[in-house]
């Protein structure tokens, strides 16, 4: 998924001579913490809130200020994980989307991001989850979903991870489309696979968080 498709066209920009009141009237109206700031098409920055403990005498506008984020954009072709890593290196819940031309298209909340992976992700289809444990050099999807598949299943979603207790090695998730997956987990096993967690239906939401989780964590990185 791009940036392009995550874009939430309810939140307005701030022009350069719109006033502190209305940034202050927008940014509570629409439960937010900052504001775009673009002019003629072009994004300055963000406007945030904590701008406003520093208020000074004469400052009427939002240009009497320095902006905020003025590298917080992403191209509108970016993949959501870079655009949930440039977010998390800021600290902040939104991101710019600029076209070809760097003109603002629009802003991503990371709330958004979070929704659209947890749409994304196969939580709501049945099946059963198992996590194997391998050395990094031994991983190799294509003999994974042939394993599976000759089974009589399929890899529904996947998620690699390092294994942190263990250096050098990756834990794989994968998620089957089938809720008994006792003959796959013991091919697996027969070809020398490590089957270190396995999760039937009812802990799919659990699987997801984590994942998510996992991901959030590597992008602060």
């Amino acid at each position: 998924m791009r940036a392009k498709d995550l874009i939430n066209y309810t939140i307005p920009p701030l022009k350069p001579s719109d006033s502190i009141d209305k940034a202050q009237s927008w940014m509570s109206e629409f439960h937010v913490h900052e504001l775009p700031i673009v002019d003629n098409g072009n994004f300055l920055g963000f406007f945030n809130e904590n701008l406003l403990f520093d208020h000074f005498t004469g400052a009427e506008k939002i240009e009497d200020y320095q902006f905020m984020g003025t590298g917080l954009f992403v191209d509108q072709n970016e993949h959501y994980y870079e655009l949930l890593k440039k977010a998390y290196e800021a600290s902040s819940n939104l991101v710019a989307v600029l076209n070809e031309d760097q003109k603002y298209l629009g802003t991503v909340t990371i709330q958004d991001v979070v929704e659209a992976f947890s749409k994304m992700s196969s939580i709501n289809s049945p099946g059963t989850i198992i996590v194997l444990s391998m050395e990094q050099t031994d991983y190799s999807m294509t003999e994974l979903s042939r394993i599976i598949e000759s089974e009589g299943g399929k890899i529904l979603s996947s998620f690699i991870e390092n294994n942190e207790q263990q250096p050098g090695k990756i834990r794989v998730t994968i998620k089957l489309n089938l809720e008994n997956g006792s003959a796959i987990i013991s091919s697996l096993e027969r070809f020398g696979y490590t089957i270190s967690s396995i999760f039937g239906k009812g802990d799919e939401e659990l699987i997801e968080k984590e994942r998510l989780d996992t991901l959030l964590r590597y992008l602060k990185v």
